[in-house]
């Protein structure tokens, strides 16, 4: 791709392309992680017990949330999540704070998205409604995964807390528009 290539770095946010980015290939990674039940264990032993409510993502939820990683970006509408998926979502002062929901189930795989409303960032919301998810996994035998935008040093750290170990970079590709 010689000079139409621009590697981002590691720790570069995705990012809409820029104007003079336009005619470029963008390379940037993805981390894929794996998961680690003994320090997930070790994660849920440590956590104070506190009571919040957390509940079934309901069909409400589904269309009112707003975010890049939200179920109804990645299921066709709430009937085909609510058959082949799942979400909770973590309340505060009655408004959905957290969503952790599956954004594919593929072959007892379960790859974790999760959503915090910006007014809700930095209380532990997204690792409580996360490990609900990860406990569902555990119940019905669904192998949580995790992967994200190496950018995304919010989500790794998130990842790494509950027990994921990151195992692969692999690099993606925004193309010329």
């Amino acid at each position: 791709m010689g000079d139409y290539l621009q590697k981002k770095h590691p720790e570069e946010v995705y990012r809409k392309p820029t104007m003079e980015e336009a005619h470029q290939v963008l390379e940037y990674q993805r981390i894929n992680f794996t998961f680690d039940k003994k320090n997930y264990d070790a994660f849920k032993k440590a956590l104070p017990d506190k009571k919040l409510k957390i509940e079934s993502t309901s069909k409400d939820v589904f269309e009112q949330l707003n975010g890049s990683v939200v179920p109804k970006a990645f299921w066709n509408n709430y009937s085909d999540f609510n058959k082949n998926g799942i979400g909770f979502t973590l309340f505060q002062d009655n408004l959905p704070a957290s969503t952790a929901f599956a954004s594919f189930v593929i072959d007892q795989k379960l790859e974790i998205g999760i959503e915090t409303a910006e007014a809700y960032r930095g209380f532990g919301f997204a690792e409580r409604v996360c490990s609900r998810l990860i406990d569902y996994c555990l119940e019905k035998g669904y192998e949580p995964i995790w992967s994200c935008n190496s950018g995304n040093i919010g989500s790794r750290r998130l990842a790494q807390k509950l027990g994921f170990i990151e195992c692969k970079r692999i690099p993606y590709y925004i193309l010329p528009f």
